[in-house]
Order: C-alpha cells, then structure tokens, then sequence
C-alpha cells in the first residue's frame, strides 16, 4: 500500500493546497482576523490583520518551495526533501498557533476546517515521502 502512495503527487497536491490557502489568507486577511480575534477594531484590527497577511505570504513562500523542490528533484531526493519541508511546515504552524494562542488567537473562532484538511494532507505527503525515502533517483 505505502508504495502506491506517490510523493510527487501527494506533495504537489499539499503545495497547491498551500498556495491556494496562502493567497486566501492575503486576500481575506481581515476577514480572518475577526474570525480569529473577536472584537477587534481600529488599530487592533489593523495589526491582527497584519500578521494574518504576514501568516499567508509564509504559507504561500513554503508551497512555491515545496513545487520547485517537487519539480526539480527524483527519487529519494524528492522524499527527503519534501519530507524535511513539509515536517518543517507543520512544526511552523503549529509554533505560530501556540505563539497566537495565549494571546487570544482562536478564542471564538470558527472550526478550523481549513487546518484540518492540510493537517490530512500534510499527513499523506510525509506518508509517501517515508514509504519512498530509499527510492532509485529515475522514479517517480
């Protein structure tokens, strides 16, 4: 079963996914900002939504890396490197939320769907990349 698991589909697909997300949080960064921090306004709200802005531009730099890393390495090489990026990811994101956490970030929130689905994602990526860790550079 694990072979079946390609990285270089599962890691394009959690890229994708994170250039799509990443662009969401730069265009909708205010809208997430209220979602995230309830009650906001004025400056508050300004500089909330400054780190939302700021958290989707690092979302959006990890997924062009991962597709270039994706695109331009083979075999065992694309499983560790995309293994070390998207391990890389998920512990930043789960630093950035823990950092935000005790200052009222998530509090009323809605269900973090979104983080629910990269979190299935992210699993699937690392997944195939340990499945393939050993793999001959010429496959897929």
């Amino acid at each position: 079963m694990m072979n079946k698991l390609k990285p270089g589909l599962w890691l394009r697909v959690f890229a994708v996914m994170g250039v799509v997300g990443g662009l969401g949080n730069i265009v909708g960064a205010e809208d997430w900002a209220n979602d995230q921090w309830s009650g906001l306004s004025g400056r508050e709200l300004d500089i909330a939504t400054g780190i939302e802005l700021a958290w989707g531009i690092k979302i959006l730099a990890f997924a062009v890396l991962l597709l270039l890393a994706t695109q331009f390495t083979k075999g065992a090489a694309r499983a560790r490197v995309g293994a070390s990026l998207v391990v890389t990811f998920v512990v930043s994101e789960i630093a950035t939320v823990v950092s935000l956490s005790s200052r009222g970030y998530g509090e009323d929130a809605s269900f973090p769907l979104a983080a629910l689905v990269a979190g299935v994602l992210a699993i699937l990526a690392l997944a195939s990349c340990v499945a393939h860790w050993n793999e001959a550079p010429a496959s897929e």
